[in-house]
C-alpha cells in the first residue's frame, strides 16, 4: 500500500543549537520535512549530522529553538507537561538505540510499561506484551530479565515495547544495529507492516544500508540540513 497524502509529521524551518558563545554548536539548520501517514521514512546521514536531534524534537524529547513542528496536527510545545506526557504515551512509540530497558523487570513487564502508564490493567498489559513479544520472535523469553538476554534480544524487546500501545507515530534510532542480517530483515518486515497502516507513520534513523529497501522515502541529512530526499534510487522533486 502506498502512503497517503495525509501529513503525520511536518517540520518547517526547525533549528536547534547546543551551548552558547564559543562552544555553540548548531545541530539543525532550518529543517523542512514532511512524513506521511502510511509511510516508512528513513533518515540517513553521517554521525553528527543532526538525525538524533531531529527525531528527539519530533518525539517531544527536545525543544526546538525556532521553526514549527507538528505531530498529527499538534504542536507538542503548545502543551503543558501533563498533556505532552499523555500525548507521547498514547501516540508515539520509541525504539532507543540504547534500549532503555528496566533491569529489574522481565521482558514482558518492560514491554507492558507503556500500557501500564496509560492506565491499562496489569493483566491485560502483560497479555498484550506477550503477544507482541511472540511477533518479534521472543516467545519463551517473556519472563527473562534484560541481563539474561543477548543484545539482539534486548533490541527486539525494545521494538516490542514501541509497538505494544499501537502508537500513530513510531520513531526508531538504529533499530537493527545489534541484529544480524536475517533478524534485522525480519524486524524491518514487522515495522514495515506496522507503518503501512493508513493512520500510522514510521521514522527510522539508520546507518544500515541493508534496510533501505524497506523505505518509502529516504531523507538524507548533512550538516544539520536535509540535503535531498530520494524515493528508492530516484531523487524526489522538491
Amino acid at each position: 500500500m502506498k502512503p497517503s497524502q495525509e501529513v503525520a509529521v511536518k517540520c518547517s524551518d526547525v533549528t536547534k543549537d547546543y551551548g552558547v558563545g564559543d562552544v555553540k554548536v548548531t545541530a539543525l539548520r532550518g529543517i523542512n520535512l514532511e512524513v506521511y501517514q502510511g509511510e516508512l521514512l528513513i533518515l540517513a546521514g553521517p554521525s553528527g549530522c543532526g538525525k538524533t536531534t531531529l527525531i528527539s524534537i519530533i518525539g517531544g524529547i527536545l525543544k526546538r529553538d525556532a521553526g514549527i513542528c507538528t505531530i498529527l496536527g499538534k504542536d507538542l510545545e503548545n502543551m503543558n507537561t501533563a498533556e505532552r506526557a499523555h500525548f507521547r504515551g498514547t501516540s508515539i512509540g520509541f525504539v532507543f538505540q540504547t534500549f532503555n530497558l528496566l533491569p529489574s523487570l522481565t521482558a514482558a513487564e518492560n514491554v507492558a510499561v507503556p500500557l501500564l502508564i496509560s492506565g491499562k490493567e496489569r493483566k491485560f498489559a502483560l497479555q498484550r506484551a506477550r503477544v507482541i513479544l511472540d511477533q518479534v520472535g521472543l516467545s519463551g523469553r517473556e519472563d527473562a530479565l534484560p541481563s539474561q538476554l543477548s543484545g539482539g534480544q534486548q533490541q527486539r524487546v525494545a521494538i516490542a515495547r514501541a509497538l505494544v500501545h499501537e502508537p500513530k507515530i513510531i520513531i526508531c534510532d538504529e533499530p537493527t544495529s545489534n541484529l544480524d542480517h536475517a533478524t534485522g530483515h525480519a524486524m524491518m518486515e514487522i515495522l514495515r507492516n506496522v507503518a503501512q497502516a493508513p493512520d500510522r507513520a514510521l521514522v527510522v534513523v539508520t546507518h544500515d544500508t541493508r534496510i533501505y529497501e524497506f523505505a518509502d522515502r529516504i531523507a538524507h541529512m548533512d550538516d544539520g540540513k536535509i540535503s535531498k530526499v530520494t524515493v528508492g534510487t530516484e531523487e524526489e522533486v522538491q
